[in-house]
């Protein structure tokens, strides 16, 4: 199905389905925002409501929906309620929110690069996690984000790491800094390095020059 767009900024509707929802909200913001509706739908209760943006709101949200998930929400009135509907769907109820936040925190703690891992395949698996764990309400500051990838990378990135956690300033530094640090190392590491790792696990010794 083609994607509608907005009358106002000619963007885009992402659509919500069930295992999108964490990207879905963030898109929501930009194009919310992009359309000046952003504030209606964040408002607390007892503020004024702008009938424009609010309609300007809804209108959106409504199209990137399906009609199953829009015949839930038809009795809400306002679109902060809507919001607050969708994310109780499909984030849960607090405690639910709360069990999940503390079993991602858990495996976030434990989290560690593999040996033969690529910085992309880590640096994927790390962002989803974090990405997991700050749509559930969790802020994570980016300081101790930063620190912990820092902390997990396996030995062969242990040096780099440490002379970004040495030189580089890590209560400024955002995570994707850190990992474009890590993978421009990994770029610039000598094939004859990885070459000399891998005849050492083979327990293969280099010719003897003449």
């Amino acid at each position: 199905m083609a994607a509608a767009t907005t009358v106002a900024g000619k963007l885009p509707f992402p659509l919500l389905t069930r295992t999108n929802y964490a990207a879905w909200a963030m898109r929501m913001k930009y194009l919310l925002r992009a359309n000046g509706a952003w504030g209606t739908v964040e408002r607390e209760a007892s503020s004024e409501v702008n009938k424009g943006k609010e309609e300007m709101a809804m209108t959106i949200i409504s199209q990137s929906i399906d009609n199953s998930t829009l015949l839930r929400v038809a009795e809400k009135e306002t679109a902060a309620d809507v919001r607050a509907a969708l994310r109780s769907m499909h984030v849960g109820v607090e405690r639910v929110r709360e069990a999940r936040v503390q079993s991602l925190r858990s495996e976030f703690d434990g989290i560690k690069m593999g040996d033969a891992e690529s910085v992309d395949d880590f640096a994927a698996r790390f962002t989803t996690l974090v990405g997991r764990i700050r749509e559930l309400g969790d802020a994570m500051e980016e300081k101790y984000v930063v620190k912990k990838l820092l902390r997990a990378v396996s030995n062969k990135f242990i040096h780099v790491a440490s002379s970004i956690a040495l030189f580089g300033d890590t209560n400024k530094m955002a995570m994707e800094e850190a990992i474009g640090s890590l993978k421009a190392h990994e770029e610039l590491c000598p094939e004859k390095k990885k070459d000399n790792e891998e005849k050492a696990l083979l327990g293969v010794d280099e010719p003897a020059l003449l």
